[in-house]
Parts: structure tokens; C-alpha cells; sequence
């Protein structure tokens, strides 16, 4: 539906509702009359600031350094015989690498429950006794490799 379509067909519903477009003589802006339009013009302002806000900071975060690339999960996404999914991966690679739930948060741009879950789906995934356990598993099966660095740019092993 384009623009046009759309506005026509909403000063369409307008006008079947009784609602009539302020006349304005040619050259002259139209001006809020009443409290409601005064009140309707600010919200639609405010609104308006909050979009491009919005737009603003999803073009900050499409130019932001994908997180997979961080500690090379791309890889990891390619292994098949891995049972955990690559939110998972990702999850226990951050635990793996010392992070805490709020900086893999940060990292991978979800919120703090989303990695708690994750990482607790992953040790059930595992049938591991816990965080720590899990962690070993996957490094030992190799879908968390040690020579990778860390956010600070340390090798851990």
C-alpha cells in the first residue's frame, strides 16, 4: 500500500466519522485552536522525537561489531554433533571466557534473564551437574575452543 493509498484512505475514515481538515488560506500554517488539537499537536512532536531516537540508535547498532565475530561462533553455528543451540553456545562461551550474565548480556545484546535461561537450558542440554560441568563438556568436546581471546584480548589457555 503506498503513502498516498494510505493517506487517502485515512482522510477517507476522517471525514466518515465527521471529522472535517482545518481550511487554511493559501501562505498560512495552520495553528492548534483548541486544547485537544494543542494536546494531539505536542504528542504527535513527541512521538515523532521518540521514532527518530529509535531510528538513530538502530543505525548505531547495524554499524556495531557483530558479536558472533568476538569469539568466532560463526564456526561453532557449523557444528553439527553439538546438541545446544547457538544462543547456548554463545551463553556458555561467555561463562567460559569469565564473563558475567550481565556483560554476555551486553555482548550479545539480549537481556540478563535471556542468558540466565540460556545458560540453564545448556547445562540441562548437557545433562551436566551445573554451570561449571557444562562449561567442561563443551570445551572438551571442542564447540568452545580455549585458544580463543577474550573480550579484553587475553588468550585465557
Amino acid at each position: 500500500m503506498t503513502t498516498k493509498t494510505l493517506t487517502r484512505d485515512l482522510v477517507a475514515q476522517a471525514r466518515a466519522a465527521g471529522l472535517r481538515l482545518p481550511r487554511v488560506l493559501p501562505g498560512q500554517e495552520w495553528r492548534p485552536a483548541t486544547p485537544a488539537e494543542r494536546h494531539l499537536l505536542s504528542e504527535a512532536q513527541r512521538l515523532d522525537r521518540i521514532r527518530e531516537s529509535l531510528l538513530a540508535e538502530i543505525g548505531r547498532l547495524r554499524t556495531a561489531t557483530p558479536p558472533r565475530e568476538r569469539y568466532g561462533l560463526d564456526r561453532l553455528q557449523a557444528l553439527k554433533d553439538s546438541p545446544l543451540t547457538a544462543g547456548q553456545l554463545e551463553a556458555l562461551t561467555g561463562a567460559a571466557h569469565g564473563e558475567s550474565v550481565e556483560d554476555t548480556a551486553r555482548r550479545l545484546y539480549v537481556r540478563p534473564d535471556t542468558v540466565k535461561s540460556a545458560r540453564q537450558r545448556a547445562v540441562r542440554a548437557l545433562g551436566a551437574h551445573g554451570m561449571f560441568h557444562a562449561v567442561a563438556l563443551a570445551v572438551a568436546a571442542g564447540w568452545i575452543p580455549v585458544d580463543t581471546p577474550t573480550p579484553d584480548g587475553d588468550t585465557p589457555c
